[in-house]
């Protein structure tokens, strides 16, 4: 039955390697491009925003490595 499945999958799954899925993701940035061009305030606010989450992120996880390894909890 595996076989049966991994069969019917080759309609499917191109053997032209991993290029041509890097292609289509250059096709889906385009419009991304776009927004930056055309929204930047907004798109560096985004991005400020997710910079400060991820700041925010490895502050807590570095007190929680910080707390654990002081106090010997494992």
């Amino acid at each position: 039955m595996i076989r049966q499945l991994l069969h019917s999958a080759d309609r499917f799954v191109e053997s032209t390697g991993g290029w041509s899925i890097l292609a289509l993701d250059g096709i889906l940035l385009i419009p991304l491009v776009f927004a930056v061009f055309f929204f930047p305030v907004a798109i560096l606010g985004g991005l400020g925003a997710i910079v400060l989450v991820a700041a925010v992120v490895c502050a807590v996880m570095r007190a929680v490595h910080t707390y654990h390894h002081r106090h010997g909890v494992t």
